[in-house]
């Protein structure tokens, strides 16, 4: 990565590498990110492949691209001109559509390199859109053994902790191949020799440092003053004046390097900036196809000879990829440009803008899409919202087709803002279009939204759903009740009964009817507490999976059962589901599904003491979650990991994965209780009192519920009171206890949780009566742990036994929490049976 701030010459020392990979027989391909919104998703991965497909013969490029060709022509139409008969890719779920892009790109790329090395560039990152990055992360994971550089660069400067590049950054760090380059301003001496080479003078002393200071030897600012001062003559036989008093000397340089860029632009004629000032609204590129139609009183010959004017002076440059394509040679210089319209002509510049482009691209608008939106949402005052909705609507489609969710969310989001629909609120879609955008919005939700935040994706569900079902729209009304999910366990959504009204609209032996019923499984065992009605939809949608041959839905509904039994305490059963689906992942190849069925494999192994079968499944668990991506994907997988380091002892892995997850944003109060407990129980009380205090304040901020979060709540908190020697949070932990084992929908899981918590609770304010009443149910943690915390179910049952007086009973408990812990391997659990 090369690093710095605007101007300091990050492009320029990639293309000398570049120059000096070509010398040496490496193939360069280049990639820049785009600062306006209209580009598309994976913009600079599209120019680079791009550029290589078409050098290449069909046959050579089929044989690089394999099965993968029809992925990667999915956001890359030449592909599909130049390999024609390219199936279309199957309809996948988000997460394992975008995987299967993105390895079929890395595929692609590593198989290249092997008959040349290939230098990729990718320039300008900070602006690069989020999918961009996202496959960066994963192509950089893959390049070992490669024969494959990836060059980037980007502004420091623009960088914040929340910036998508900051987060790519922080991955790629951990990459062993990962190196960066903090490029630093000129040299004094530097700075003398240029003015020397450009003016042909050896400039005075005194001019170097006014030159160097002035500038601090950034080389745009510095070549920017230098031509300055050649073209006015300050630089030559008589040099600048010194002043009177000193021997330094004083050059007229602005203080800004806009000021400088604005000189430049006075030498050029005037029609040559009203040419670029349109230009620079089109954006940093732009065509002669662009201004041609914007430019109505100007000859095509003269509007060549305008732009030859900028390209003399160094303002655009033409770039390689086709005949007629320019470029402002910094941003800076577009931006300065654009800066000084004011916002009515601005505005109006945009509308001439996306008519002339509507019909330049109307032969190919949905391409186009994403750059037509952005023009008509900024002369919406002048155009109005018709089309600024349509482009949106098909801009967001197309993200969503190439697996670029963030891009997507932003596209259907502005439509939505320009059609005047609410983001929030239960309110249905009042006709086809709206319920159209609810619909890309949902899928962009799901992708997007952090764990605490997917309610609002199950709202904005329904507000599709009724439109559709209410119209006769059938097939839309099943495609959006597929995208439902459902949320932590206990906590009714409402997901169950919009499954069932899905399912009422299909005929029940369907295919549809059997992906349908595989959530409304999940829905009934985790929403509702319904367990027989979740094994009778299991069961009809296995049958409809087998009927149908769809391995897929086989898997998927596998691990789904292993989920439902899991968290109805099912342990063995729920292990025997996990690796029935996974002994389908490689003919399913769905990434999604083998994710889901080796977390519930982990959970059991590790609950019933098999740590080592079960960290194998939590390591391809993790590889599996960060190919995906999605916060819940990787937060689960790191949970898995961290639990599994901690009941075995391991510290210092254990807090390795729980940094990353307390960074992951999702499953934070998780990560935050457990981390507390680890930190007290190895005496670091400290750093425990800072976790523990975080934790209970957001527990305290989540509404009470019958949910996961307040069982685990319910549970840390006695469980660290006894370990401290001070109960703080009782309050909290009994509201939160009551509220999981009143409900009536709550998983046995949950509620086992809940009640343990609770009982400990009574155990240390002495509630000896109360303690009794819970004896019995907590025997279902036997021979097992209690969820979150390295909890022998054995010991539980010992020290609730201990407290009723029960002493024989209490050592007969110990001795199997020993024997239980010995067995498994799980240290701190032993020491403290």
């Amino acid at each position: 990565m090369l690093v710095g701030e605007p101007g300091i010459g990050k492009t320029r020392t990639a293309q000398e590498l570049a120059t000096y990979a070509g010398l040496r027989g490496a193939q360069v391909l280049w990639g820049r990110c785009y600062e306006e919104q209209g580009a598309p998703p994976y913009w600079p991965w599209v120019q680079a492949i791009r550029s290589y497909v078409r050098e290449k013969e069909p046959e050579e490029l089929r044989s690089e691209m394999g099965a993968g060709a029809e992925d990667i022509a999915e956001i890359i139409s030449d592909v599909r001109e130049r390999l024609p008969g390219l199936r279309t890719p199957p309809q996948l779920e988000p997460e394992q559509a975008r995987f299967r892009l993105f390895d079929s790109i890395t595929a692609f790329l590593k198989s290249a390199s092997r008959r040349q090395p290939l230098v990729l560039v990718l320039d300008d990152l900070h602006w690069a859109d989020h999918p961009s990055l996202l496959l960066l992360e994963f192509v950089a994971r893959e390049l070992s053994g490669s024969r494959l550089l990836l060059v980037g660069t980007y502004r420091d400067m623009e960088l914040s902790r929340r910036h998508p590049l900051s987060l790519t950054l922080g991955e790629l760090t951990r990459e062993r191949l990962f190196q960066r380059v903090l490029l630093r301003g000129l040299s004094q001496e530097d700075v003398g020799r240029f003015i020397e080479l450009v003016s042909g003078f050896a400039p005075p002393r005194g001019m170097v440092e006014a030159v160097h200071r002035q500038t601090e030897g950034n080389p745009l600012f510095v070549t920017e003053v230098v031509r300055l001062l050649v073209q006015e003559g300050e630089v030559g036989a008589r040099h600048a004046v010194p002043l009177r008093d000193s021997d330094t000397w004083s050059v007229r340089i602005p203080e800004g390097v806009r000021e400088v860029i604005g000189r430049r632009l006075d030498r050029l004629s005037e029609r040559c900036n009203e040419t670029l000032t349109i230009a620079s609204v089109i954006g940093r590129e732009f065509t002669l196809e662009h201004l041609r139609p914007l430019i109505e009183d100007m000859t095509e010959d003269r509007l060549l000879e305008v732009l030859e004017e900028a390209l003399a002076a160094r303002v655009i440059e033409e770039l390689p990829q086709a005949v007629g394509r320019y470029q402002f040679t910094h941003a800076l210089i577009q931006e300065t440009l654009a800066g000084e319209l004011s916002t009515t002509r601005k505005v109006r510049l945009h509308a001439r803008i996306a008519v002339a482009l509507e019909e330049l691209y109307s032969d190919n608008i949905e391409a186009h899409a994403a750059e037509l939106a952005h023009h008509f949402a900024e002369a919406q005052t002048a155009l109005g919202t018709d089309k600024l909705i349509i482009y949106s609507s098909l801009a967001g489609e197309r993200a969503l087709a190439t697996y670029a969710y963030e891009e997507a969310l932003a596209h259907i989001q502005r439509g939505l803002a320009a059609k005047e629909v609410p983001l929030t609120g239960s309110q249905p879609a009042q006709d086809l279009q709206e319920a159209d955008l609810l619909f890309g919005l949902v899928r962009a939700q799901v992708a997007t939204l952090e764990f605490h935040e997917l309610h609002e994706a199950v709202v904005t569900i329904g507000r599709a759903f009724e439109f559709y079902s209410e119209s006769g729209e059938v097939d839309r009304a099943v495609a959006v009740a597929e995208v439902s999910f459902i949320g932590p366990p206990g906590h009714r959504t409402g997901v169950a009964g919009l499954l069932a009204r899905a399912l009422a609209l299909v005929p029940p032996d369907s295919h549809p009817a059997g992906r349908l019923l595989s959530r409304y499984s999940r829905a009934l065992a985790m929403e509702e507490g319904d367990d027989e009605g979740s094994r009778k939809a299991f069961d009809g949608a296995m049958a409809i999976a087998r009927q149908e041959g769809d391995t897929v839905l086989e898997m998927r509904t596998w691990a789904v059962g292993a989920e439902a039994d899991m968290n109805y305490l099912r342990r063995h059963d729920a292990l025997e589901k996990a690796l029935r689906a996974l002994g389908l992942a490689r003919d399913a190849d769905d990434p999604l599904g083998e994710l889901t069925a080796r977390f519930f494999a982990v959970l059991s192994l590790r609950e019933t003491g098999n740590p080592e079968e079960a960290e194998r499944h939590a390591l391809v668990l993790l590889d599996i979650a960060e190919r995906l991506k999605g916060r819940t994907n990787v937060a689960l997988a790191l949970h898995g990991n961290e639990s599994i380091n901690s009941f075995q002892g391991n510290w210092n892995a254990a807090r390795s994965y729980s940094d990353r997850g307390l960074v992951s944003g999702s499953f934070t109060p998780v990560f935050l209780g457990m981390r507390a407990h680890l930190e007290y129980e190895i005496g670091n009380s400290a750093q425990g009192d800072i976790n523990f205090r975080a934790f209970v304040e957001m527990i305290r901020g989540i509404p009470l519920g019958p949910g996961l979060l307040h069982a685990q709540a319910a549970l840390v908190i006695p469980l660290v009171g006894r370990i401290i020697g001070r109960l703080d949070g009782a309050d909290l932990a009994r509201q939160a206890a009551e509220a999981v084992i009143s409900s009536t929908n709550s998983p046995p899981a949950c509620t086992g949780i809940a009640r343990a918590g609770l009982a400990l609770l009574e155990t240390l304010e002495g509630h000896i009566s109360e303690v009794r009443k819970h004896y019995e149910d907590l025997k279902v943690w036997q021979g097992a742990t209690v969820h979150f915390v390295a909890l022998s179910g054995d010991r539980l049952l010992g020290i609730l036994a201990q407290a009723m007086g029960e002493t024989d009973q209490a050592v007969a408990h110990f001795e199997d929490a020993l024997a239980f812990c010995r067995k498994a391997g799980y240290r701190p659990e032993l020491a403290w049976s």
